[in-house]
C-alpha cells in the first residue's frame, strides 16, 4: 500500500479491518490457546489492537467532521488529517459512508 496516495476513506477502512482482525484474533485464541497466561496475555495484544483501530477511526471521523464544516464555510486551506502519525487526503466532496 502507498501512503503517499492514502485518502481519509481507506485510512477508516484499514482502522475497521484492523479491529475485525482483532476480534477474530481474540475468538481464535479463546478457542485454541489452552495455557491460561498465554490466552490473557494474546487477548490482551488483540484487545490492544481493537482500542488502537477504533481510536484511530474515531479520531479519523472527528477530523473529517471538522474539515467539512471548514469546507462548507468556504474554507479549503486544509484538508488533511492525521492516521498512525501520517497525513492523509480528504476527499472533497465528501463521500464517507457511515459513522
Amino acid at each position: 500500500m502507498n501512503l503517499s496516495s492514502f485518502d481519509a476513506q481507506s485510512a477508516r477502512d484499514a482502522s475497521l479491518i484492523a479491529m475485525v482482525v482483532g476480534v477474530l484474533g481474540v475468538l481464535l485464541v479463546l478457542k485454541f490457546v489452552s495455557s491460561l497466561v498465554t490466552k490473557l496475555l494474546l487477548t490482551a495484544l488483540f484487545g490492544a489492537i481493537i482500542y488502537f483501530g477504533f481510536n484511530q477511526r474515531d479520531d479519523l471521523s472527528a477530523c473529517i467532521a471538522a474539515i467539512q464544516a471548514k469546507v462548507e464555510q468556504g474554507d479549503v486551506s486544509d484538508v488533511t488529517c492525521s492516521f498512525l502519525g501520517r497525513d492523509v487526503t480528504v476527499e472533497i466532496p465528501f463521500n464517507i459512508k457511515g459513522g
